[in-house]
């Protein structure tokens, strides 16, 4: 499971939820695009791809029901899944939001039977990834052409 030392405890109001409604399904990818694609001015329709409905997808919301973090397990194989879409809105990045993430993603790996879950870290997440015990596997592709990824996994 993901470092417990920086445990984050949902505020009253709080709650992580699998989308189901539109409108919590724009906040979802609202917030992915927001973070994850915005900054390097990519168009919308980046935000997706054609692991969206062979994902389980979560979606943190404030006591304001408006959208915290992202995550998704894509569902590779039974034994293996991969973290993706992970993203905490600016406002509250490093208050523990990711590692909540992280270990929400995990258990709902661990209750699927998975043994192992991988990912593509940007550069500038590597050290969050290495504190929820992930390792390096090798590096990985140039998304944009700009942004350095690393294979990065986890067993069980």
């Amino acid at each position: 499971m993901a470092d417990q030392s920086n445990t984050f405890k949902l505020p009253k109001g709080w709650k992580i939820i699998q989308p189901k409604s539109s409108e919590e399904w724009e906040l979802y990818y609202g917030l992915r695009y927001e973070i994850l694609r915005k900054p390097w001015n990519q168009d919308k329709k980046t935000t997706k791809d054609e692991w969206e409905n062979k994902s389980v997808h979560f979606l943190l919301l404030n006591e304001a029901n408006e959208a915290v973090a992202t995550g998704r397990l894509q569902l590779n194989t039974p034994t293996l899944g991969q973290i993706r879409s992970m993203a905490v809105h600016h406002d509250h990045q490093g208050k523990g939001i990711g590692s909540f993430m992280i270990n929400t993603l995990e258990k709902e790996a661990l209750q699927r039977g998975m043994k192992t879950l991988e990912l593509d870290a940007r550069e500038p997440a590597l050290p969050f990834y290495l504190k929820n015990n992930y390792s390096v596997v090798a590096d990985s592709y140039l998304l944009f052409g700009i942004i350095k990824h690393f294979k990065m996994k986890k067993d069980f």
